[in-house]
């Protein structure tokens, strides 16, 4: 009975150890097993998943787009946050925000860290556009306000002259240019609004 009662013991001792060996083996599989290179000069098209505004979201914000190219990237998940956000003035100038991408998930649960830049925005609502170092610009309603003005007090210079000589082109050109700062003062700061949906396209650095 006694001999039996050790056989026993010596049966799980030997179970415990054989599974307790093959945790520790799997361990650094298991972390190979999640790990992703990914190659240089990747380009990803993905689906925003936020909505971001220069107005509503601060530098730091975190955010996720997907990807909805064919192949092995997609349904991967990019996650980054906002590194900067600059506002434009009231009267010229164009909002900016710039987006940091720092890793991607795949479906599967491998990752990898992703040094990528935004290279293109598909049918922005607003006309928002990507600028050559890779920042987010906001439509060009600033240049267009600038013109207004100076058209108004082009034509009121002209108006005053017809009307009253040279002094009457002097104050046509201040009621003018009055006129086209209050179009001005309509628009106000310029705004970005990346929706929820949006397309984009990111390339991973060479």
């Amino acid at each position: 009975m006694l001999k039996h009662s050790v056989r026993n013991r010596d049966s799980r001792t030997h179970i415990y150890l054989s599974l307790l060996l093959v945790a520790v083996t799997a361990i650094p599989i298991a972390g190979w097993s999640v790990s992703l290179t990914l190659p240089g000069d990747l380009a990803l098209r993905v689906r925003l998943d936020d909505t971001l505004t220069s107005t509503d979201s601060q530098v730091g914000d975190p955010f996720s787009a997907t990807v909805v190219d064919q192949g092995e990237y997609r349904n991967a998940r990019i996650y980054g946050h906002i590194s900067s956000i600059q506002t434009s003035g009231r009267v010229k100038g164009n909002t900016s925000m710039m987006l940091r991408f720092d890793r991607l998930v795949m479906p599967d649960g491998r990752r990898a860290p992703i040094h990528a830049e935004l290279v293109e925005l598909y049918d922005a609502p607003s006309g928002e556009k990507v600028d050559v170092e890779g920042a987010i610009e906001s439509g060009g309603r600033g240049r267009t306000t600038a013109v207004h003005t100076a058209i108004g007090a082009g034509a009121g210079a002209l108006l005053g002259g017809i009307f009253g000589g040279g002094k009457g082109a002097g104050i046509g050109s201040i009621v003018g240019g009055a006129g086209g700062l209050g179009t001005t003062a309509f628009h106000g700061r310029q705004k970005i609004t990346l929706n929820s949906g949006l397309e984009m396209l990111v390339r991973t650095a060479g």
